[in-house]
């Protein structure tokens, strides 16, 4: 969003382009202005950088994952994924601390709408 931002700032629009084809329309855009050029550039290598990362950790969870039992029960529920699920798995690390289901919800920080913001609604 930052790359379009300053693309928008010199009257050049990306415009709806696919994942694997934003690199190459963003290059189409800036050939001419060896400022943006430089700027841009830059930011596309980290750009891609970080993305060649994020897919490598998410192959990691992945594989995590598909070998914990518990977490592949949590995935049957409709809404979670690999990601919901170990995040869950990994916070209640032992269920038993809690009494109640109802504490789990607290331990996370969530309050019944009664209590938002540490006023009562009555």
């Amino acid at each position: 969003m930052s790359i379009r931002g300053i693309l928008r700032g010199y009257g050049l629009k990306v415009g709806e382009v696919s994942r694997g084809r934003i690199e190459a329309r963003i290059s189409e855009l800036v050939d001419g202005h060896s400022v943006l050029k430089t700027i841009i550039g830059a930011m596309l290598q980290a750009r891609h950088a970080l993305w060649t990362e994020f897919t490598k950790m998410h192959r990691e969870m992945l594989k995590i994952v598909r070998q914990d039992r518990v977490c592949q029960r949590l995935m049957t529920t409709p809404g979670v994924g690999a990601l919901v699920a170990i995040t869950y798995r990994s916070a209640i690390d032992d269920p038993s601390r809690f009494a109640k289901s109802q504490t789990v919800g607290a331990y996370f920080g969530l309050t019944p709408k009664k209590y938002q913001s540490g006023e009562t609604d009555l």
